[in-house]
């Protein structure tokens, strides 16, 4: 039982140490460690879209210039539309501001 022991602990050694000397060489690549990264890294789609909202008000009006804001939806919670109320700095009074298409 002493020699089966020993064989099995030496076959441990000598598979454990090819594994090192692998990784040992593998990691001193740049190329395959670039590689690695960009495998990790894979993109998933966004949920978070970034919208622009545009006061309806303003066009109606004829006011010189344009009122935008840019800020961020969730596509699972906010599948239609946003419109949110937002300061007009041209007319100086809070609007309807709405989503522009993209």
């Amino acid at each position: 039982m002493n020699a089966l022991s020993q064989s099995i602990l030496s076959s441990r050694v000598s598979s454990t140490s090819a594994f090192t000397s692998t990784s040992k060489s593998s990691a001193g690549s740049s190329n395959k460690r670039g590689a690695l990264q960009v495998m990790a890294a894979s993109k998933k789609k966004d949920v978070r879209l970034q919208v622009t909202l545009e006061c309806t008000e303003q066009r109606e009006a004829g006011v010189q210039g344009m009122s935008r804001y840019i800020t961020q939806k969730n596509r699972r919670n906010n599948s239609q539309r946003i419109e949110l109320m937002k300061y007009n700095p041209y007319m100086k009074k809070h609007t309807l501001h709405r989503e522009l298409k993209k």
